[in-house]
């Protein structure tokens, strides 16, 4: 389902490149569950945000289902981007402004579904991640663990063909990791969804089926 070729990123500071991943390759199979992980500062993130297309590579290629992701235009890519990715970042980046609801609604409003059918899957979502209760409070009112679900229940809200995370139970208790953790693990085989992780903790690691290793811009596989 992805595949990532001969893969490569720069930065530079004061004329200085500094090399950050230095050549990747490997296949993700849909439906896998992959960790990847590393010493802080190797591009485990910066890998992350490429395969999403959220930054594009110095050099490479990244395809999903045999298509090169960067030879969508910026408009076909947002698009693509919408329907088939489902992002959770360690901040859940929500709307301060926007109630629990309105958070989850805004990947399928974007997407131009109507206000009902959006309303109507974003509480069933909310319901499953254990907010029904919560579905008007604004991200201020909820807890770290409460906005990590509202986070979540938005990556899933367009049925995403992946899921894409970058240290999801990285703030949260550990009887909250596992609540997230589980709901991932339910996405995944009710909907063969791709998860893809970067996280430090060996025990999430661990429950996926491979461990991706980035070290000196480079890849191991465990």
């Amino acid at each position: 389902m992805i595949k990532v070729e001969a893969l490569k990123k720069s930065f530079f500071l004061d004329k200085r490149e500094i090399s950050v991943l230095k050549g990747i390759d490997f296949l993700i199979e849909a439906g896998e569950r992959i960790a990847i992980c590393g010493e802080s500062g190797t591009g485990k993130s910066t890998l992350l945000q490429i395969i999403g297309s959220l930054d594009k590579p110095t050099s490479g290629r990244i395809s999903f289902s045999g298509v090169d992701i960067f030879s969508r235009s910026e408009k076909e890519l947002a698009k693509w981007r919408n329907l088939s990715l489902g992002f959770v970042f360690q901040f859940h980046h929500l709307l301060p402004e926007f109630s629990a609801l309105e958070n989850v609604m805004t990947p399928a409003l974007i997407n131009y579904m109507s206000i009902s059918e959006a309303k109507k899957m974003a509480t069933r979502l909310l319901e499953k991640v254990g907010l029904a209760e919560r579905l008007k409070h604004k991200p201020g009112e909820l807890s770290g663990g409460e906005q990590q679900r509202v986070a979540l229940a938005r990556a899933l809200i367009m049925r995403p063909k992946a899921v894409l995370a970058d240290e999801p139970t990285g703030n949260l208790d550990a009887g909250t990791s596992d609540e997230i953790v589980n709901l991932l693990m339910e996405c995944n085989q009710e909907d063969n969804t791709t998860l893809l992780l970067v996280t430090h903790s060996q025990r999430l690691a661990a429950q996926m089926d491979r461990t991706i290793f980035i070290e000196n811009g480079l890849i191991t596989e465990a």
